[in-house]
């Protein structure tokens, strides 16, 4: 056998980054759980492919690496069928590409709410969880603001859901540009926001949430022929040290956020509060 051959070094080559895996030439006698061989063809010495950290091929990658010691054993023969595996090993690389870089994509857009683009509640409920479970190993802070729209069920009634939905695709944008590329900004349901921060005391999230809200405040959203001004409550919670609860979760920190947006809510609205163990739980009759 031709090991010494460039274009069969070059298939192997190709064959390992393909599978992901550490792949030599040898073991032409018998095939075993981590190496195949290919057919035999009288007078030649049969190709032998064989891992090298002697992990067991499954199924799929048997048949396809039995092919390609079978293109190989031809390339001995005739190098215009080594020809044929490279462009075939191309393009089965390009398609791993395109099908991991579609399956990327299709994920996004799972993640993502349809109306301003940030990320849905589920997602962010997810890497909250991450977060914190990162946090309590390491002992560092983070912190979750959720921000409410005020009024927004009279908004909608008085200039249109049009009018609504162009308010919060103007919050939605206010609270991607107030973020750092590693904070998770989305839409938790509604007209509430949250801001999920890592690395980030409470003391530095109200300063982040205050300015947040100035912003909101001083925008202008186009009703009818006049311009809309808005205002938007905020609460919020941190993680700085382990709790002293036995259970704490995304769910937990989120409730604690909400109940400082609440006790906002009460204090007058558009403002922002932070949660304390003193923290009334949000009242149902407050309209948002």
């Amino acid at each position: 056998m031709k090991a010494h051959d460039p274009q069969v070094t070059r298939a192997l080559d190709a064959t390992a980054k393909l599978l992901g895996r550490k792949l030599a030439l040898g073991g032409e006698d018998a095939e075993t759980a981590w190496s195949v061989v290919s057919r035999l063809k009288p007078g030649i010495p049969r190709v032998g492919i064989r891992d090298l950290d002697r992990r067991p091929f499954g199924e799929e990658e048997r048949d396809f690496l039995k092919e390609v010691a079978d293109l190989m054993l031809n390339d001995i023969v005739a190098s215009d069928e080594s020809l044929a595996l490279e462009q075939r090993l191309r393009l089965l690389e390009k398609e791993n590409v395109e099908l991991s870089m579609k399956n990327r994509a299709l994920a996004e857009l799972s993640s993502r709410d349809a109306l301003t683009g940030l990320f849905n509640r589920w997602y962010v409920l997810e890497k909250i969880e991450a977060e914190m479970n990162r946090c309590l190993r390491h002992g560092s802070p983070m912190s979750l603001l959720i921000l409410d729209i005020d009024n927004f069920r009279r908004i909608n009634e008085t200039h249109g859901h049009v009018t609504g939905d162009q308010v919060l695709q103007t919050v939605g944008r206010m609270l991607r540009e107030s973020c750092r590329i590693y904070d998770i900004p989305g839409r938790y349901g509604g007209e509430e926001f949250c801001l999920m921060l890592p690395e980030t005391s409470v003391e530095k999230t109200m300063q982040v949430a205050e300015r947040l809200r100035q912003r909101v405040a001083e925008a202008h959203v186009a009703a009818g022929d006049g311009m809309l001004r808005i205002t938007a409550s905020i609460g919020l919670a941190g993680l700085e040290s382990v709790p002293d609860e036995a259970i704490f979760g995304a769910t937990a920190l989120v409730e604690r956020a909400d109940r400082a947006l609440g006790t906002a809510k009460d204090r007058g609205r558009n403002r922002v509060e932070a949660w304390s163990a003193a923290v009334a739980p949000r009242p149902s009759d407050v309209e948002a």
